[in-house]
């Protein structure tokens, strides 16, 4: 009687779709599993810091262009506040998920690399 686990499954990372399709080894599908994880982290901190710049912009203009009306100044400055909001939970994910991987066994949790090496199958 065979057990699925039991049966070989070849080598990892051959036919498939999409970027990890056809690389030949586990170790050029890790590399590129790597770097697919580590340019979504980069992607995502720069458009936040975009969306954060773009909204103090925003505010910015909206605060001038008030004319001392109340309630579009109140807007103007509940727009800034959030966006200084939205940038320090942008920066404190980012240093939560630092220092979680260093209380977790000493791993770079932000550099995908270090921490999928101590997880080989």
């Amino acid at each position: 009687m065979k057990i699925f686990a039991a049966e070989s499954l070849g080598q990892i990372g051959g036919t498939g779709l999409g970027p990890f399709s056809n690389l030949g080894s586990a170790g050029a599908a890790t590399n590129a599993f790597t770097k697919v994880v580590s340019g979504i982290i980069g992607v995502i901190t720069i458009a936040a810091s975009i969306w954060f710049m773009f909204q103090l912009l925003v505010g910015g203009l909206n605060w001038l262009s008030s004319g001392g009306e109340k309630a579009k100044l109140t807007e103007a400055r509940d727009r800034i506040t959030n966006a200084f909001v939205g940038l320090i939970i942008v920066v404190a994910a980012w240093g939560i998920i630092a220092l979680t991987g260093q209380f977790l066994g000493g791993f770079d949790i932000l550099n995908p690399e270090s921490l999928l090496g101590k997880i080989r199958f």
